[in-house]
């Protein structure tokens, strides 16, 4: 089964936690549908987070199948696409931040711990908190455009196939110089940056999360 979702938004000292199927190695519109084990699920959505002072930030490299994504997004975004029948130019590619990856996969981990497979988790765990735990704002001088995409797939062309063809802002986000925020969907200047992680759940759920910084 196949999940997506896209969104944005705001940020507090890094906390070690047990990994859940952590596949990398670490270093420091709300949507949702689904039917039978075809259909994906899911989440975008985009925003401003205002900058804390913060320190100390992590990183992380890519696993594999991160690193693929990665590739296949900037070979995307080199060609220019379609979504939801508009066609947009190409793009400049993404770059990796391991910052980001590292907000990514603890975000990845904890959507495999909870389930919780929302832009909202009862936990208060948004991707914003997990922007602010790794302390990624210290990398910027002024508020700066985040967001994400979420998907539950069962491998990389899955989720890759899912984000394209969605009509929730996924598309947009990830693969042109453009993004629908959040909300109202105006068109916004596209992000530069990417992050990604990966976990797979007790459930046998595999959760994937890209973030974007502006």
């Amino acid at each position: 089964m196949r999940d997506l979702h896209t969104l944005g938004g705001s940020l507090a000292a890094p906390k070690k936690r047990k990994p859940v199927g952590q596949p990398g190695r670490a270093r420091w519109r709300k949507l949702l549908f689904g039917c039978g084990g075809a259909l994906p699920v899911l989440l975008s959505a985009c925003g401003q987070t205002d900058l804390s002072s913060l320190t100390l930030y992590e990183s992380r490299d890519l696993s594999a199948a991160s690193s693929q994504i990665l590739l296949l997004t900037n070979q995307i975004r080199r060609q220019g696409l379609t979504c939801q029948g508009v066609g947009y130019p190409p793009s400049p590619a993404l770059l990796e931040d391991k910052t980001l990856s590292a907000a990514a996969q603890h975000r990845a981990e904890d959507l495999a711990l909870t389930g919780d497979f929302s832009h909202t988790p009862a936990d208060g765990k948004t991707y914003s908190y997990w922007l602010s735990r790794v302390h990624f704002f210290v990398e910027f001088p002024a508020a700066v455009a985040t967001g994400e995409n979420l998907g539950m797939a069962v491998n990389v062309q899955e989720v890759m196939n899912a984000w394209k063809d969605s009509t929730f802002g996924h598309c947009e986000a990830q693969f042109t110089g453009i993004y629908l925020r959040s909300g109202d969907r105006a068109v916004m200047p596209g992000f530069s940056r990417i992050g990604l992680g990966e976990a797979i759940g007790a459930n046998g759920n595999h959760y994937w999360v890209a973030m974007f910084a502006g």
